[in-house]
């Protein structure tokens, strides 16, 4: 979504799904992408922190001039205060933006989060889905019934 949003963001960098300048403090930022404030487990976090290791490396190799503070893992919504264990780990050493904070940090609009929700909102409102949520359950009731055969 964030790639179709802001053409050009996607990464290149193995563990960094996109790149970003932080229009709060100017500097490009490298982020790792996840959903919500609840969607890591314990083995995501080692993962993450390698990814984070690996590109710091990278970019000392290549004499890429990377800050502390520049690779940062984005929570797409929630707040700071909903986020799991797992990603207060991995705040000890990297900034997890969250929800209204990711989203400012990305677009420099302070309420572009609750613009976002309210727009969501109203797509959500037109689609009727029930269509497809039939269809999804026939097709997963018939490979239930193919396997127990």
């Amino acid at each position: 979504m964030i790639n179709e949003l802001f053409e050009g963001l996607g990464s290149t960098t193995p563990g960094i799904d996109i790149e970003f300048i932080d229009k709060l403090d100017g500097r490009k930022k490298y982020c790792q992408l996840k959903s919500g404030p609840n969607n890591i487990n314990k083995g995501d976090v080692k993962t993450i922190l390698d990814h984070f290791r690996d590109a710091r490396n990278l970019a000392r190799t290549n004499n890429v001039g990377l800050g502390a503070n520049d690779l940062v893992l984005g929570v797409i919504y929630g707040e700071h205060i909903e986020l799991s264990g797992h990603y207060l780990v991995v705040e000890k050493d990297y900034p997890v933006f969250t929800g209204k904070e990711f989203w400012h940090r990305l677009t420099g609009q302070p309420d572009f989060y609750f613009k976002l929700i309210e727009a969501i909102g109203e797509v959500v409102l037109e689609v009727d889905g029930r269509e497809r949520l039939e269809a999804a359950i026939t097709a997963l009731a018939a490979e239930i019934s193919a396997r127990s055969l």
